[in-house]
Order: C-alpha cells, then structure tokens, then sequence
C-alpha cells in the first residue's frame, strides 16, 4: 500500500468537515473514513468495541453519533509529528530493539524519540574489569550469561516429551541428592564415618540440569500476577510439549537455527564496522562439545551438517589438542567431541555497553536507569474530547471526527514519580515482561517464564602473559570455549573464563535467591578442576534469571489486541544467540506500523534468510 503523508490542516479539510456532517443526521458510523486514515490500524473495525474503547478511553462525549464514530475509527500516527516510543527493559533485547529501529526508521526517513527505560541501577553502564577480577554486578542475564554466541547449539528443543521426562527426573535427583549432602555434612561434623561420596561429585555421572520448584512458583510467597504467569506459561508448554510431533520440534529447531545464523550475520558485521570492538569483547571463534554418548555427538554432528553448519567430528585426543585443559576433566577418554567451527564467543555486556553508547550519542536515544526508568505501571492513556476541544481550539463534535487531534497513547510511570507518554510501548523487560503484559491485560500474548541459572566468574591467578597472547592461539584464558554436561565454559579475557549452565523454574528472582540449588556447587567443582590454578569460590556464583518461551521460539511482533504494544521476549537461554536478529524482525513490524504499511507475512533477515511473521507473532497464543 502506498504511503500517505498528510498534515492536520489536510485531514480536518477531508475528513472533520464531512463527518461532523454525517454525525449530525446520526450516520457516522456507517461512514468509512477515507483511505488516509484507513490505512493505519484498520484492524480495529473488527475488534470490539470495549477492546477499542479501551484504547481511547473517549470520555464526557455528548453527542452519542460523534463517540461512536471514534470508537470505530482506527488510530492515526501523524507522521508530520514524532513517534515516541518506550522500549521496557535495557538489557540485551531491550538495546538492540531500539538500535534496530533507529537505522530501520532512519531508512524509511521518520524520526522517532526512543526512549529505554531499565529498572536496575548498574543497567548497561556495569562493565567488568577483568584485569581487577571484578563480578558483575547488573542483575540482567546479559552480564551474566557464558557469553557464546553458537548457531551450533541453537537447534536443540526443549518443548518436547523428552524435556518433560528430564525435568522431573532431575528434579527428583537434585532433591535426593541434596538431602545426602545435609547428611553427609552432618556424618563429618560429629566425626563419623563418611567415606562414600555423593554421586554429584562422581565425574562419571553428569549432574542434572532441570529443576522445578512448584510451591515456589504458585504458593504464598509468589503474588497472583505471578502465579498467573506461571500457569499461563504451564498451560502453553504443556500443550506444545504433549502434542509435538518429531517433525514440529525439527521445524522448531530449523527456524531457531535460521534466526541464529541470521545474528551471527549481523554480529559479524558490527565488527567489522568496528576497529576496537574485537579486543574490547575478547572476540574469538571456534567452540568444542563434549558428548558422554556416542550416539549423541553423532547426531548432532549430522543435524549440523543437515543445517549447513562446518562441523568437524573429533576424537578426545584431538579435542585436546584444540583445548588443553580438557585432559584436566576426569572423564573417560572415549568420549567424542563436536568441533563448530563457525561459533563465536564475545562478551555481550561489553558489546551492549558499547551498542548503548552508539544509539545514545548517534541517535539521540534516551537511557534511563535507576529510580528513572524502574517501571511502576503502564496504562492506556485518556482521551477527553471536551479537555482536548478547549485546548486547541476545535469543537467537539469535530474533534471526535479528527483522529490527529488526540493524546498520549500510553502512559509509563516510573519509580521517580514521573509519568511518560509515548505512541508505542516495546514490552523487552527479559524475565520480567509478563508481569508489565498483564498491566495492558495481554498476559496471554507474553506466556514466558523466568529458567533460572547459574554463572560463576573464576580468574586465574596467572593468567596469559604479553608473550603467550602474542604467540598462542588466543588472546583469553582459553583458546577455545567447551561445552560438556550442559555447562557452558568459555573466557573473553586473558585471566578469566566463566562456566554458566542450569535450568530452574524457582519462580521471580525477587523472591528465588534463597531457594536451594545444586548448581554453585557442581560449577564450583568443574570450574576447580578445569582451572586448578583459579581462586574459585562457590560463593561467586551468581543467578541469571532467561525469559523461557513454552514453544522455545522468541516473542517477537505486535499484540493486535492492544494495538500500539510490541513485545520483544522469550529467548531464554539464547538471548545473545538471537537478539541481533529478532531486533531487525521487531524494528521491521513496528516501522510498517509507523509508516502504514500492512499484512506483511514475512521478516527478510540478513544471511538471505525469511522467517514467517506468524510464527514469532505473540497472538500465536491466542
């Protein structure tokens, strides 16, 4: 459809004079208004009118024809005026949301005030000073993931009747588990015998990943918008997980894989456009799993191959040799290996930190943290015709017929005291975006879940020297990142590494940090035996809280029962596998609805590749 710009003096010519002449002989809603106006939200017309009104809010309306013809007539961004769009939450999804949509509306030639608002203090300004063996201190998963960016691993499923058998055998092996450690504990303290180990500490048996904590997630300590998020999300995993086919988790997996490979694309090119983004990131490629089961690394050796991926399938030996500190592992040494060749490792809060900086000073977008941009509430805003007539200057009755002449849309009030308006909102709020769905009551369309996980930060006491940096194959601690039981293992700094793994539904962070978990203690134990050399503490371990999806795709797109609000979410464990690309996908919906453009079916992405906009849509849900 063809763009219209049109300025106010043109729209109340065209359309204020003849429907406040319809509405006087009572016929306005009958009236289709012209295409103008028609072409932005016409979705509205089939939507009923408490959804619509909702929108509105038209008050103190005494002309019944007049406030019907609103309630019935879809919105209208004057594009003669700035855009100004709220991005909820300043992490990793919330950053590259509104990079994305700078250079996407810059293209089209609007401008647009953005403005991110991010609750916790430290927000994307927290930047780690490896050399001083720092721990981040920004709660976000994004300063506290294993900072691998692996297409490679992308494609593995966890909304599948397998996950389901895993999750409650883990959970039952974590509790039985840590009730031997409490009595072992209590053997060494009165000086009995206590010989036998725990099988957590036997290398023979890979540790369990899952946990569910239910009475954490719907008792008394949760509030009742969280456990509606919980049931919600329940509801909708359940459903994905029972009734997927082989053939749905593989077409799940493919189009997860498709949108990693879209990001590394995108990854690429922001370094190259950048001289000192590299080093500042401890940039490197190449990534090594570790498979317990033959049949295992075979199968993903293929599945890769099948995906287009340059993986290579090693021995132990030669593994080794690629990472040395992999003979350190007690394992046995039939063990197979997967080389990813194409893998990346950065560190994503140095990159954000940098992104955040660039959007900033280039394009003047705003960042608020703290008391300023902790959000309290979100709302629809009010439209009072009678307010507004007498601030402008219009008569009522025209200016219910005039879709220009209105108010804020949505109301955002932060912790400060203040209230915001904007024209959109970009719910990207991590872990904490069900919660702001459900203040517009579209907690259905934002069904994720807090995983909760683990990350613990070790340093070497030694560390690369100028001279190992200079002649060795990497400038970090290790040359290449390992991935063995479901922990992750990687290092962007010449003496660090960081190993990050864990799934746990323990409920809302706020409320999860004394809930007891396995997870510090076997990171403790595998970071000790990679790097004996570390001063490895479990007390560093440190959560990080992943916005889990039940179908495992991202949320991505606009909720059309609430027309204005856009959601960002849902990566879980792969937000720096997929953001970079689920942001082009955010910025291309929200541009086409700035500009007027509709029923687009498909999001065309960097690295030639097309994803349907349905099946990312929130409304998939509905």
């Amino acid at each position: 459809m063809d763009i219209q710009y049109a300025s106010h003096s043109n729209i109340l010519h065209q359309t204020g004079f003849w429907q406040s002449c319809f509405a006087a002989f009572g016929i306005a809603p009958l009236i289709r208004p012209p295409p103008m106006i028609c072409h932005y939200y016409r979705d509205l017309l089939s939507k009923p009118r408490s959804s619509v009104s909702s929108v509105f809010a038209v008050n103190k309306i005494n002309d019944k024809s007049a406030a019907d013809f609103i309630e019935t007539t879809p919105h209208y961004v004057d594009l003669t005026s700035q855009p100004r769009i709220a991005i909820v939450g300043g992490g990793i999804a919330g950053v590259t949301a509104a990079n994305a949509l700078c250079n996407k509306l810059s293209s089209n030639n609007v401008t647009a005030k953005i403005v991110i608002f991010e609750g916790d203090e430290y927000g994307s300004n927290n930047e780690v000073d490896f050399s001083n063996h720092q721990q981040p201190s920004w709660l976000a998963a994004t300063a506290r993931n294993a900072n691998t960016i692996c297409p490679g691993a992308s494609f593995h499923v966890m909304s599948q009747r397998n996950t389901l058998i895993k999750i409650m055998k883990d959970t039952v092996r974590e509790w039985y588990e840590e009730r031997r450690e409490m009595l072992q504990n209590w053997l060494q303290k009165e000086n009995l015998a206590a010989d036998h180990l725990l099988r957590l500490d036997n290398f023979d048996y890979p540790p369990p990943y899952f946990a569910l904590h239910l009475f954490r997630c719907v008792g008394p300590s949760a509030s009742w918008d969280e456990r509606a998020t919980f049931l919600t999300f329940l509801t909708s995993f359940l459903k994905t997980s029972l009734f997927s086919t082989e053939h749905d988790v593989h077409e799940r997996g493919e189009l997860i894989y498709q949108l990693a490979k879209s990001n590394r694309v995108l990854f690429l090119g922001a370094m190259n456009d950048s001289s000192v983004l590299a080093s500042k990131t401890g940039l490197s490629r190449g990534f090594i799993s570790l498979y317990r089961s033959k049949q295992d690394a075979i199968h993903d050796f293929q599945e890769g191959e099948s995906f287009g991926e340059d993986f290579a399938l090693l021995s132990y030996e030669d593994a080794v040799k690629l990472e040395p500190r992999i003979k350190n592992l007690p394992i046995s040494e039939e063990v197979l290996a997967v080389y990813r060749k194409e893998d990346y490792t950065a560190d994503c809060a140095a990159f954000i930190k940098d992104l955040t900086n660039k959007i900033t000073q280039e394009y003047g977008v705003e960042y608020k943290s703290g008391l300023q941009g902790k959000i309290n509430g979100i709302s629809t805003a009010k439209y009072d015709i009678e307010e507004r007539s007498q601030l402008i200057g219009i008569k009522s009755k025209a200016l219910a017929t005039d879709p220009v002449a209105k108010k804020q849309r949505f109301s955002l009030r932060t912790k400060d005291g203040r209230s915001h308006d904007f024209d959109f909102v970009v719910l990207a709020a991590g872990v904490n975006t069900p919660l702001f769905a459900r203040m517009l009551s579209i907690g259905v369309s934002c069904p994720t879940y807090p995983l909760r996980g683990y990350s613990l930060t070790m340093y070497s006491c030694d560390g690369l020297n100028a001279e190992e940096i200079e002649t060795g194959q990497s400038t970090n601690l290790l040359n290449q990142p390992i991935k063995i039981d479901d922990m992750y293992c990687s290092s962007v700094g010449a003496n660090m590494a960081r190993i990050a793994g864990f799934g746990e539904l323990v409920g809302y962070r706020d409320k999860a940090t004394n809930v007891p978990s396995l997870a510090p203690k076997v990171l403790t134990r595998y970071g000790k035996t990679l790097f004996p050399e570390s001063n490895i503490k479990e007390a560093n371990a440190l959560q990080c809280f992943r916005p889990l999806s039940p179908d495992d795709l991202p949320i991505v797109g606009a909720v059309r029962s609430v027309p204005g609000v856009f959601v960002h979410s849902g990566h879980g464990t792969l937000g720096w596998t997929l953001c970079l690309a689920t942001s082009e996908c955010l910025a291309a919906a929200l541009t086409d609805e700035i500009i007027g453009i509709d029923n687009q079916k498909m999001f065309h992405l960097p690295g030639d590749v097309s994803v349907e906009r349905a099946r990312l849509s929130p409304d998939r849900f509905l």
